[in-house]
């Protein structure tokens, strides 16, 4: 028999449970719509002149042969090692293939509280405002945020998200652009042509899977069992077909960069295994390439950046797989 004490428990209960799941599906609501990217909140800012410059679009033709979106956040130390590095790279292969290949270097600066600004507007002054471009951030959003901004903006045929740390060697952009051209070559075989309707679909993907016995003994026992848990919620997304998601080095077309970001919603760490969960769903074709990799200090990678990590997992996997609030756009629509 229901006691009054009965009746008001299970009351508090079910309205403890209607609020969470209320807030929830808010929650869910309020990432989706700050995932849309509006060029026009957006400014480059040119400090040769102190204009600021509107932004071109991702949706627009390309104008450029690639684009380096490199994120940054409180990065005054690290990245003028990597500037010198990719522009000394990009230098070398505009003098050995010619004045067609061009190529642009845009710097998100997150939220910076340090000099990151200041050190990559050098970079713009010495090289040009048609080489080196930065956009700022009102506030710290994440990785994924910054990226996204970049790649909205970017000009190029192909586009390259690169760390600003230099961990992975340049040079092996030539591996994924080999990748990337096996990907968007329309095949012979009839079925191949089908899956490649048009060329220009594909995203190459950095990979570190060949280095993880190493990692594994390198790491302490608490660091792996915390990926090992990582890479178990990751296959629940993605399943096992991608070994190293979350390496800083990823190409992609043109074509694939404007349905993945425009889709993007997660902002901080997670939004490379949103991208390739997208990739799946939109059945654009993904290279996993092995690169040289290297350990530098200053990792911004802590405890409770793991635990945003299973958080930000879960939400793709509930946004997408099991509430279906996430719709994910065509190519076709806007």
């Amino acid at each position: 028999m229901w006691t009054a004490a009965g009746v008001f428990t299970t009351l508090t209960l079910a309205s403890v449970a209607a609020f969470i799941v209320w807030r929830v599906a808010q929650w869910f609501n309020e990432t989706d719509a700050d995932s849309h990217f509006s060029a026009s909140q957006h400014f480059l800012e040119d400090p040769s002149s102190f204009d600021k410059v509107p932004p071109p679009s991702i949706f627009s033709e390309a104008t450029k042969s690639l684009s380096v979106i490199i994120p940054a956040y409180n990065e005054e130390d690290r990245l003028p090692v990597t500037l010198e590095d990719l522009i000394g790279y990009l230098r070398h292969r505009r003098d050995k293939q010619g004045a067609n290949f061009t190529y642009e270097i845009i710097i998100v600066d997150d939220g910076s509280e340090d000099s990151t600004s200041e050190v990559a507007f050098d970079y713009v002054r010495k090289h040009g405002f048609e080489t080196v471009r930065v956009i700022r951030l009102a506030r710290n959003m994440g990785k994924g945020r910054a990226v996204k901004a970049g790649m909205m903006i970017a000009r190029g045929e192909h586009l390259l998200m690169a760390d600003a740390d230099d961990a992975t060697k340049i040079s092996d952009l030539a591996k994924l652009e080999d990748a990337l051209k096996q990907l968007t070559t329309p095949g012979t075989s009839p079925t191949t042509r089908m899956l490649q309707q048009k060329s220009g679909l594909g995203m190459a993907i950095g990979s570190r899977a060949h280095m993880q016995e190493q990692a594994v003994n390198r790491r302490s026992w608490h660091r792996n069992m915390l990926m090992r848990g990582f890479h178990i919620l990751v296959m629940m997304v993605i399943g096992d077909s991608v070994k190293d998601t979350q390496c800083g080095f990823k190409l992609f077309t043109r074509r694939a960069a404007r349905s993945l970001y425009k889709n993007q919603r997660i902002k901080r760490w997670c939004f490379d295994v949103e991208l390739i969960y997208l990739a799946q769903e939109l059945h654009i074709p993904i290279a996993e390439v092995p690169v040289q990799w290297r350990e530098v200090p200053g990792s911004k990678i802590r405890l409770t950046s793991m635990i945003s990590m299973a958080v930000e997992l879960l939400a793709v996997l509930l946004g997408y797989k099991v509430f279906g609030q996430w719709t994910i756009k065509s190519e076709a629509e806007a």
